[in-house]
């Protein structure tokens, strides 16, 4: 799973948007709209949509990396970001989700390398 990371407050968060944080947003704010219409805006309700998907998507972030094995970091919560995010901080919260959605939604490519040999002697021996 990709995770967008967003510097925030002088702490790097690793934002996933993951099955369970899509599910969860929709729980909170319905499944009416896309999900990356709600931080849009200006007004107090897309702020607030703002501040709980950060804290959604960084806590989701922070179990996908302690499952992958990573050294467990701090998981925080939605007044975090309602307390230390000042004005000029919301643009750039904002297009952090927008990332983390796109990496969400984003199919991860196959890396593993083809042998075009190999294909070629499978495709023939298919019909044996």
């Amino acid at each position: 799973m990709k995770t967008f990371d967003y510097d925030f407050n002088g702490r790097t968060f690793h934002l996933a948007m993951n099955a369970n944080a899509l599910f969860d947003t929709y729980d909170k704010f319905g499944d009416k709209r896309s999900i990356a219409e709600l931080p849009k805006g200006t007004g107090k309700k897309s702020f607030d949509a703002t501040c709980w998907m950060l804290a959604k998507f960084a806590e989701q972030g922070e179990l996908v990396r302690r499952y992958d094995g990573f050294k467990p970091g701090t998981i925080v919560t939605e007044s975090y970001f309602r307390l230390h995010m000042k004005p000029l901080d919301v643009p750039v919260a904002k297009k952090a989700l927008e990332q983390a959605i796109l990496l969400g939604f984003a199919r991860e490519e196959d890396t593993e390398e083809k042998d075009p040999y190999l294909a070629e002697y499978q495709k023939k021996t298919e019909t044996d």
